[in-house]
C-alpha cells in the first residue's frame, strides 16, 4: 500500500475542536449532516404541517419568529488520486462530484434514524474514464453542449471534403475530356484512347 499526498489540512484541526494528538491533520472534509433554517410563514396551528411539506423539516417556535429546521445527510464519498510515475507516488486531486466537492447529501426525513453505516466511499484513479468525463463536463455529465459543437464542426470539415473531392472529379473530368478522341501513341492506327494505352 501507498500513502495518498497533497490533502489539504482539515478545517477541524485547531484549538477549537478536540482533536486527538495521534490523528491526521490532513484529509478531506465531510460532514455528517448539515442543518438548514428557514423562515416559518405560517400560523402557529399550521406551523408543523408547513415546515414538513415545505422544506421536509421540524417546526421550531422561536421568541421572534417562527423556524423551519430541515437537515440534509451524507449520502456518499468520492475523491479522486493521480499518480505521478517520475516520483511513483499517489496525490489527492480533487472530488468526482460537481464543483470539485468530496461528497453528496440528500434530505434526511422528518422521524427516520440514521446510522451511516451504507454511506459508499469511492477512491478513484485520474484515468478512470468516469472522471475524464467528470473533468470534460464540470462534473454534471452533461455533454449536449459539447457534443453539439463537435456535431457542428464535422458538418463543416465534411462540407470542406465534399467540396475538394467534387473540385477534384471536376479536374479528372476535364483531363478525360482533353484526351477523348485522341490518336493512340501505341498500337494500331485503329486504336484510340489515352496516351500510353495498348490497341489490340
Amino acid at each position: 500500500m501507498k500513502p495518498v499526498e497533497g490533502f489539504p489540512k482539515c478545517t477541524s484541526a485547531n484549538d477549537k475542536f478536540i482533536w486527538n494528538r495521534e490523528d491526521s491533520t490532513n484529509g478531506i472534509n465531510v460532514p455528517a449532516w448539515k442543518q438548514t433554517m428557514n423562515e416559518a410563514d405560517c400560523n402557529y396551528e399550521d406551523c408543523p404541517n408547513y415546515c414538513k411539506e415545505n422544506y421536509e423539516g421540524i417546526y421550531v417556535k422561536g421568541v421572534n419568529k417562527n423556524v423551519c429546521y430541515s437537515y440534509k445527510i451524507l449520502h456518499e464519498i468520492c475523491f479522486v488520486i493521480k499518480y505521478d510515475p517520475l516520483k511513483d507516488e499517489y496525490a489527492f486531486h480533487g472530488g468526482c462530484f460537481y464543483d470539485n466537492k468530496t461528497y453528496t447529501m440528500v434530505p434526511a426525513k422528518v422521524g427516520e434514524e440514521v446510522n451511516f453505516n451504507n454511506v459508499e466511499i469511492e477512491i478513484r484513479e485520474f484515468s478512470d474514464p468516469i472522471v475524464q468525463a467528470g473533468e470534460l463536463t464540470d462534473y454534471n455529465y452533461n455533454f449536449g453542449h459539447m457534443w453539439r459543437f463537435v456535431s457542428f464542426v464535422l458538418k463543416i470539415v465534411a462540407l470542406i471534403s465534399l467540396g475538394v473531392l467534387g473540385y477534384a472529379a471536376y479536374e479528372v473530368h476535364k483531363i478525360k475530356e482533353k484526351f477523348r478522341g485522341a490518336p493512340n501513341l501505341i498500337g494500331g492506327e485503329e486504336g484510340a484512347g489515352m496516351p500510353g494505352g495498348f490497341a489490340i
